[in-house]
């Protein structure tokens, strides 16, 4: 991959004639496991003003894309990365070049963390962004509990599942934090982010509802806190986060509050549960084994700080 160190590549926002070859190649388009109809679904979100391409970049030889990269500013202040994919023949020069673009961009949009999930059939794009500054954090296993296969009991009678009223409110935010105390998801991320940024987040995931947001309290004192999504168009419940505060752990709760979702689940008429776990996670792993969750892809996540805070999260 030496045959253009030479000469430099011209390194520029991916131009409409090139989106369809740009984006192809930042998802993986060489990889087996990419599908032409995720290019044609992005092309068409586009059109509809659904999504931008203002973080696509491509690195061009006359008309012919050599590399691309995509970075999503999304909300909550973190940037989401897709790529670098290279042709075969081209250096990994190129590719530095647009991460370094990236970042860039990132910055600019007032980003305080990109990362990157990355599959195990595309290992050379987790090489480049490492040899760019990128952490490798761990693996992420993205588990399904389907709904005919499980049968879970409700929660114990004594807790209350409050659904959240103001997701920006102290109280709420305070609860939050303390469920990250200690907690073995990627600790890592500890003071990489403000809790503020983390719920933004999780509310742009949730479509900008918190109707399936709830906390968890016994005797009117709150002990943890549960996250979920609706995607309605694929039959899914999404558990994006749950989590109890340090006195209320190991005492049989994660159980009740697995078993909550799975209720929820089957009342919204969902196909499926889906959620994604740090696989060093033990303790996780196994509760969702459990309740049947079954691993149906792994991705490796990849981290670069652009900002510390003074919070502590997770």
């Amino acid at each position: 991959m030496n045959s253009h160190d030479s000469d430099h590549p011209e390194i520029a926002a991916a131009s409409p004639d090139h989106y369809g070859a740009a984006l192809w190649m930042a998802t993986g388009g060489r990889s087996r496991h990419a599908h032409r109809g995720r290019v044609t679904a992005l092309l068409a979100a586009e059109k509809q003003g659904k999504i931008s391409f203002d973080g696509l970049m491509t690195a061009t030889r006359g008309n012919r894309v050599v590399s691309s990269i995509w970075c999503l500013s999304q909300p909550g202040r973190i940037g989401a990365i897709w790529g670098p994919g290279i042709l075969a023949d081209e250096a990994d020069s190129t590719a530095h070049l647009l991460i370094r673009q990236a970042i860039q961009f990132a910055k600019q949009r007032d980003c305080h963390l990109l990362q990157s999930l990355v599959g195990q059939e595309n290992r050379a794009a987790g090489n480049l962004l490492v040899s760019s500054g990128f952490q490798s954090i761990t693996l992420l296993s993205h588990l399904e509990a389907v709904a005919e296969d499980v049968q879970a009991e409700p929660p114990r009678s004594d807790l209350k599942f409050r659904r959240c009223q103001d997701f920006r409110s102290e109280a709420f935010r305070t609860l939050v934090s303390q469920t990250y105390d200690s907690s073995l998801d990627c600790p890592e991320l500890d003071g990489m982010r403000d809790v503020e940024d983390v719920l933004a987040g999780y509310y742009a995931t949730s479509h900008q509802s918190t109707y399936n947001w709830y906390t968890l309290e016994n005797d009117n004192e709150m002990m943890g806190v549960i996250i979920t999504a609706h995607h309605s168009e694929t039959q899914q419940l999404e558990l994006i986060y749950f989590g109890l505060t340090p006195r209320f752990r190991k005492l049989g709760l994660g159980s009740e509050m697995i078993r909550f979702v799975l209720q929820l689940a089957q009342f919204l008429g969902c196909r499926s549960t889906i959620t994604g776990v740090d696989q060093r996670n033990t303790p996780a792993m196994a509760l969702y084994r459990h309740f049947g969750f079954e691993q149906f892809d792994s991705k490796e996540l990849l981290l670069l700080p652009l900002r510390l805070s003074s919070i502590a999260v997770a």
